[in-house]
């Protein structure tokens, strides 16, 4: 699995503020709110997200588009329909507008397409480069790629479900629970808040955090 770290929501606000255009936000804001691979993302075509000149309030991913969905063993692997949200649907509009003003997108061609590559789509380097640049400028620490929003909503999902692992199971895409369970691993950081916040000392009263003095 990626070692790209978990964003904590104040981690997000400061990322989703560092992107420079609306294409590059589009990409972090489906990332955040699908949980689709940096692959899957990439291959995206506006008729999937567009229907009737308006964002589809979901879309359809075909299993050769999806993880394993060339491979021998395929035939586990099932298509995929993907709601979009509030947040996702104004990303859509607002790339789609700065991109093609009042006419609607091309919909046979790629929203991340790349202007060296046409009529390809942008690489999964040039993803991850988009990605950690806009980290670096948020002034992010650690490893902040593409599978960092993956593992983001994959916690939310875990949480909004009432901590059901077979529903974010299906959210996420995954054959088996034991590979969404890997995303719903603490880091050492996580960790040890937890830790230091334990009051197994038998009192009620829970130890409140030491507040820092303004020296003028």
């Amino acid at each position: 699995m990626s070692t790209a770290r978990y964003l904590t929501p104040v981690e997000r606000e400061r990322l989703l503020a560092a992107f420079q255009n609306p294409r590059d936000l589009l990409l972090a804001q489906l990332g955040l709110n699908t949980g689709l691979r940096c692959s899957e993302l990439i291959g995206l075509r506006w008729k999937q997200l567009i229907h009737r000149g308006q964002p589809a309030p979901a879309f359809d991913i075909q299993r050769r588009a999806l993880k394993g969905g060339r491979s021998m063993k395929r035939r586990s692997v099932r298509s995929r329909r993907i709601p979009l949200n509030a947040a996702a649907a104004a990303a859509i509009r607002e790339y789609a507008f700065a991109a093609f003003g009042s006419a609607e997108p091309p919909l046979e061609s790629y929203v991340f397409a790349s202007r060296k590559r046409y009529p390809g789509v942008i690489s999964r380097k040039q993803a991850h480069r988009v990605i950690a640049e806009a980290a670096k400028r948020a002034g992010l620490e650690g490893t902040v790629a593409p599978h960092s929003l993956r593992r983001v909503f994959a916690r939310s999902c875990y949480k909004a479900s009432g901590h059901d692992i077979l529903a974010t199971q299906v959210l996420l895409g995954h054959a088996n629970f034991t590979s969404s369970a890997a995303y719903l691993m603490r880091d050492t950081t996580e960790l040890s808040y937890v830790y230091d916040h334990l009051n197994l000392s038998g009192r009620t009263e829970v130890p409140r955090p030491t507040m820092a003095v303004a020296i003028n």
